[in-house]
């Protein structure tokens, strides 16, 4: 990236509460292979959620991650960290919701001493939560009301696993997976060059559609009737430009699957609109045949100037490649 995980922290350290999280839950919608959903709570009646994943359709029902955003001018101080936690057992054991899997503590500036040794001794945490809950949960938990310990909360927190708290501070956040898209987009951090494609040397499912088009127009110039891109290989008059048109169609998949992991949707949706609406016209176009055409938008597709971060990664192969991407999934093909 463009600047060091340092200059991320203090970017972090400089949102308001509300930023901070909105940043979190921005993080954990990018994590759709931990949480098929997740939700952003806010302002009284939270019941100490913030921000939540879950874990499965099944949403409350099924198991969830919390994470609670703390940005403080200080250290995450311990009186805290108990009553935040005091608040989902209580809430939980009032049959809002399940107690959650994991607790997240994200917290910029990081937390006091006695924090940082209760989340390293994870065995330390339930009994200091038991021994401070009259002094620091039992009359913050709903306003204008005092809550001594249950037999009900104890029994949850008895129960949990207590090595799934964890404190994530602003060092700690910006070196986190899946945390580079936020920062691509909060940011304007740079996602890095995408990895150049491997081709395959047979061909693959995915790009079934777009060689058979291929084929069709070798076949237009007198080549014989291929029915597997395999054949067009050796094929001394048209395989070196098979060879080269799946070096772009394989240099854009590449491209497209670095981009989708490392920045928002929105980035590479724009990048494709960008080069579909390059080339729209002149795919459009009268062409001798479908040798011509394809020879006519690579030519256009090179010269397609991308707006926005990709724009200085957008090489000439990947630009021509996700034409052929476009002719695969029939939004633009080469034989209709």
């Amino acid at each position: 990236m463009g600047a060091g995980a340092t200059d991320y922290a203090a970017r972090i350290y400089a949102l308001n509460d509300a930023d901070l999280e909105r940043l979190t839950d921005d993080w954990v919608a990018s994590m759709r292979s931990r949480y098929p959903d997740s939700d952003r709570f806010s302002g009284a009646g939270d019941m100490g959620r913030d921000v939540v994943g879950y874990r499965t359709a099944a949403r409350f029902d099924g198991p969830w991650d919390n994470y609670q955003c703390k940005q403080l001018r200080k250290a995450l101080g311990e009186p805290e960290l108990i009553r935040e936690l005091g608040k989902i057992f209580f809430h939980s054991a009032a049959g809002h919701f399940r107690v959650p899997v994991h607790f997240y503590f994200v917290a910029p500036r990081g937390a006091v001493r006695a924090n940082r040794n209760l989340i390293g001794h994870p065995s330390k945490i339930g009994p200091r939560l038991i021994e401070q809950w009259d002094t620091w949960c039992a009359d913050d938990l709903v306003e204008g009301e005092h809550h001594p310990l249950s037999d009900e909360v104890r029994t949850l927190i008895d129960a949990f696993d207590f090595q799934n708290v964890s404190l994530l501070e602003a060092g700690k956040l910006v070196r986190t997976d899946e945390m580079t898209p936020v920062l691509v987009k909060w940011f304007d951090a740079d996602p890095g060059e995408a990895p150049v494609g491997s081709v395959p040397d047979t061909m693959q499912p995915e790009e079934a559609a777009y060689v058979a088009q291929l084929l069709a127009a070798y076949q237009e110039q007198g080549a014989p009737s291929y029915t597997i891109g395999d054949e067009a290989l050796s094929d001394a008059k048209f395989g070196p430009h098979f060879r080269v048109q799946r070096e772009r169609f394989f240099d854009a998949a590449s491209f497209k699957r670095y981009y989708r992991d490392s920045t928002e949707p929105a980035v590479l949706a724009t990048f494709e609109k960008d080069i579909f609406h390059g080339v729209y016209d002149t795919h459009g176009l009268s062409h001798a045949d479908t040798m011509a055409k394809i020879a006519a938008v690579m030519s256009e597709a090179k010269s397609v100037s991308v707006s926005g971060v990709l724009g200085k990664y957008a090489r000439v192969p990947v630009k021509q490649g996700v034409c052929h991407h476009f002719a695969n999934d029939g939004v633009l093909p080469w034989v209709k």
